[in-house]
């Protein structure tokens, strides 16, 4: 971390889930499969990067 706040490193992560859209797709969605919002805010992996 010390690394990435000194500019020797580039931070980068990525979302472990995805982040839906409206309440309306996480009742729409089944609680048993993972990732299947119709349209999700931000899908699963998104992430960050910054370019030097």
């Amino acid at each position: 971390m010390l690394k990435a706040l000194s500019g020797e490193a580039e931070p980068r992560g990525a979302l472990p889930f995805e982040i839906p859209s409206s309440m309306a797709a996480v009742e729409a969605s089944r609680p048993d499969v993972p990732f299947d919002t119709a349209t999700p805010r931000y899908q699963f992996g998104f992430g960050l990067r910054y370019m030097s």
